[in-house]
């Protein structure tokens, strides 16, 4: 149904009466002050660093510039190739869309889909773009490994297939698993890397871990999934730990976003010597022996930031030791894994080993975070031996050597072979004395505060033998984290005193025992059935209860993002909701959530949302349109919707289209 608007000035979302043109900047300056402070109060990332909601290159090239190649599912993962191929020889001054029409790309090369040294600009990027960028509606046989590149996205495409073939013990019918290193690789490469690194016996900081990174990246709206070997049952049990989702090594300014990574059998997304790198509303689940996520070997100015994490091993700020050749250092330090990380706004549920762990990581923050352990939730245990469940870890790492394992080889572009070629030892060294192997990369001066930590099933503490879930397991290192601000539930019991380390909170958190009788949260189970429905049913489960002792009781801090884990504006200063999730005009948000990510070509990027009278709603400045709620009801307004405010019906009718697409 729609209203048609008499000729005069409107507030967009607000129809007010008819005025002369004269009045109109007054009546329109209130609603384009809310927009001022609207837009300015998109969360803020770390100085210096990627963020949510940054304009992304390939945005902002004007439709009529780009060279469009078409690619058919009938080329297969070789049509993808070539596609790469020929936009890098014949249109590399120029921006090229790589267009991929929706369908299943059969793996006709036999191998993962490679190219390198696609070196391009701002101006003449290259978008390898899904046509149609819903889940599974266009799946790739293989997996993508860029080498030496930059000014790249990859948009919309899905690698491994959505379900496997039965298991009957010891394999499995059709469909199989995707056997990949990794569904999305990007990787920089080794400069000098035939050059000595040792000088008058000592290491040679001018040569030795020197990397031209890659950079500028973009990934979003992929989905990579079933990444696991066809003797297995599935992934997050498997002991292989050879397939990671999407890996990074030594690269720069790089954004992955609104994807999903699910049943794989290493980590769901692995970085090494990252800098300025942004992971926002993505889906990891279900991973096997790696880690859900980490940055680590140099890795600097990195956001994590409303993210699910679901059935994961561990959410890594840091890393579990860097091989030495792999340290990508931006200052010239080694002595962390990672600097200023930063974990805000993030679902973490049923962790199997520790939901949060800083290993390595100096000068980094988690905040606003939701840390749940279902009611079902069992540690993982060896025999009667526990050995996960912890809330919160803090180690220190150290950089590893060729005794342990380290790789000493290097990829290194050989300008006159044209090609990359593989260098062993990198550097004449490699993963050898006198590269600093065994140096102890130190966790220090760490932030938790505006935390959620609920065990709903009173988890923490309770297990045979002497290793039992804990709040907070510091087992090495010194680093002693700053803890404020956060609520602690123990299904109704008091957290453990003894077995854990000491759980050193400030005077503004919440711990069980002062009277409280109910979860803060709504609670509920995982809905397993689709990826989608996980993914609601934990942000459903995870909101606020009414009367939750999360609400008003965060305290001011300097990354505090703006937006709740859903897109509800946060009120500045302290004063707001713990954990990631407001409560707020959810189901608004989950709407809008779903507006953006399924119908960007109407809602483009990542809006905050705002209110103006009646209407809860958010505003698209690079396509002018608009999308609200009011009494129940969803509208859209802009130059799509013909300027008019155009009414779509009840939010019920839309809610189970959000809710099974993840929101």
């Amino acid at each position: 149904m729609r209203r048609a608007l008499a000729p005069g000035c409107y507030t967009r979302l607000q129809p007010v009466t008819p005025v002369t043109p004269a009045e109109c900047p007054m009546r329109l300056a209130p609603l384009m002050v809310l927009l001022a402070a609207t837009l300015a109060g998109l969360a803020a990332a770390p100085a210096g660093a990627a963020g949510c909601n940054d304009a992304l290159f390939v945005d902002q090239i004007a439709e009529a510039a780009w060279v469009n190649l078409d690619v058919q599912p009938a080329q297969g993962t070789g049509g993808i190739r070539d596609a790469l191929r020929l936009a890098q020889s014949a249109h590399a001054g120029q921006p090229v869309r790589i267009r991929l029409a929706p369908g299943h790309y059969a793996d006709t090369l036999g191998t993962e889909i490679y190219a390198q040294r696609l070196l391009r600009g701002a101006a003449n990027p290259l978008w390898l773009v899904a046509t149609d960028s819903r889940p599974n509606a266009t799946v790739l046989d293989h997996g993508l490994n860029l080498l030496g590149v930059s000014y790249i996205a990859i948009d919309g495409v899905t690698i491994g297939p959505e379900k496997v073939g039965a298991w009957n013990g010891t394999t499995h019918a059709d469909p199989q698993p995707l056997q990949a290193a990794a569904g999305i690789h990007v990787a920089g490469a080794a400069l000098n890397a035939r050059a000595g690194g040792v000088k008058n016996g000592a290491l040679d900081a001018t040569v030795y871990g020197r990397y031209e990174p890659s950079h500028h990246i973009v990934v979003r709206r992929v989905t990579v999934q079933n990444l696991f070997d066809r003797q297995e049952r599935d992934a997050e049990g498997s002991d292989s730990q050879s397939m990671d989702g999407m890996k990074f090594n030594q690269v720069e300014d790089l954004w992955v976003l609104d994807s999903r990574v699910r049943q794989t059998t290493r980590h769901g997304i692995d970085n090494v010597g990252v800098h300025r790198a942004a992971f926002c509303r993505n889906l990891v689940a279900q991973t096997g022996g790696g880690l859900g996520i980490e940055a680590k070997g140099g890795s600097v100015d990195v956001l994590y930031d409303s993210n699910t994490f679901w059935r994961v091993r561990r959410v890594e700020l840091g890393g579990e030791d860097t091989d030495a050749t792999y340290y990508f250092s931006a200052d010239g330090r080694w002595d962390y894994e990672a600097l200023r990380t930063v974990a805000r706004n993030n679902l973490i549920v049923d962790a199997r080993e520790a939901a949060l762990e800083f290993s390595g990581c100096r000068d980094c923050v988690a905040l606003h975070n939701s840390i749940v352990f279902t009611a079902s939730y069992q540690a993982p245990s060896e025999g009667s031996v526990i050995y996960g469940g912890d809330a919160l870890r803090v180690h220190d790492s150290r950089v590893l050597g060729a005794a342990d394992g380290a790789g000493s080889d290097c990829q290194w572009w050989d300008a006159a072979a044209q090609d990359y070629v593989t260098v062993d030892p990198c550097w004449g060294v490699g993963a050898n004395a006198p590269a600093p192997v065994n140096q102890g990369l130190r966790s220090a001066n760490l932030t938790v505060i505006n935390n959620l930590f609920s065990a709903e099933g009173g988890s923490f503490g309770r297990g045979a033998g002497g290793v039992v879930p804990c709040p907070l397991n510091a087992a090495d290192g010194t680093a002693v984290p700053v803890l404020d601000g956060n609520v602690w539930w123990n299904g109704g019991s008091p957290l453990p005193t003894s077995g854990c380390s000491l759980l050193a909170e400030g005077s503004g958190s919440r711990l069980p025992g002062s009277g409280a009788s109910a979860s803060p949260i709504a609670g509920g189970e995982v809905d397993i059935s689709s990826p989608g429905r996980a993914a609601s049913s934990i942000v459903t489960a995870l909101r606020p209860r009414a009367g939750s002792p999360l609400a008003g009781l965060a305290l001011a801090h300097a990354l505090q993002p703006a937006e709740d884990r859903l897109g509800a504006p946060r009120p500045p200063g302290g004063g707001g909701t713990s954990g990631a999730l407001t409560g707020a005009n959810a189901d608004s948000d989950r709407l809008f959530n779903y507006a953006e990510r399924y119908y960007p070509q109407l809602f483009a990027g990542h809006a905050a949302s705002g209110t103006a009278a009646a209407y809860y709603y958010r505003y698209y400045p690079a396509t002018q349109n608009y999308i609200g709620t009011a009494g129940d009801r969803l509208y859209v307004l802009g130059p799509a919707f013909n300027d008019q405010i155009t009414d779509l019906g009840p939010m019920a009718t839309w809610l189970p289209l959000a809710l099974d697409a993840g929101q």
